[in-house]
């Protein structure tokens, strides 16, 4: 049996949040693959993803995802992004 895997939650009266550790990629893959079958069989959802860049700014990216086409799109750029936060 693997070691448990670390996962922060938080809630608010908007909001449910995951923060994954950025090293889990198999965690992350999990999470992306459920997302794109919800995204396949219930809903469109709407992404706002945050990173800091290497120059010390916060970035933005705001993505409206219908297809699970997209989530693997969306799952190529956040592994680059991943790639290039752990390089630090």
């Amino acid at each position: 049996m693997e070691e448990p895997r670390e996962v922060a939650v938080s809630m608010n009266d908007r909001f449910f949040t995951l923060d994954l550790p950025i090293e889990d990629e198999k965690l992350i893959a999990s999470v992306f693959l459920g997302l794109a079958r919800y995204v396949n069989g219930v809903s469109p959802i709407k992404i706002k993803q945050t990173y800091v860049t290497f120059s010390g700014t916060q970035e933005v990216i705001a993505k409206l995802i219908s297809k699970p086409e997209h989530i693997a799109e969306w799952g190529k750029e956040t592994k680059g992004l991943i790639s290039g936060l752990r390089k630090r």
